[in-house]
């Protein structure tokens, strides 16, 4: 089986694969719509609370949004991933332990 590992921080050394692409960055987060996705582990939500209250002192972010997958081992619903995407103009996941 093949595996991919994804940089989410944008710095990378090598060539991307095809088809994957980096997504456009805002260049500040003022008056932002976030939406966080917490994966349903112990402490994510505490983590994206504190994460989303930052955001607003920090940088000025507007409204958040927090939404919660069931299973954490697996990927979010569609309709999920839909809905917060739709509904934000950035998107933070949060993993808790």
């Amino acid at each position: 089986m093949t595996s991919a590992i994804l940089d989410p921080t944008g710095k990378r050394n090598r060539q991307s694969q095809t088809g994957l692409a980096l997504a456009p960055r805002r260049p500040d987060l003022s008056g932002a719509t976030v939406g966080l996705l917490e994966n349903g582990k112990q402490n994510a939500r505490r983590l994206l609370e504190d994460v989303a209250d930052l955001l607003k002192q920090r940088h000025g972010v507007g409204a958040v949004t927090l939404r919660r997958k069931e299973i954490f081992s697996q990927p979010a619903p569609p309709e999920l991933i839909d809905e917060l995407s739709a509904a934000s103009d950035v998107v933070v996941i949060g993993v808790g332990d």
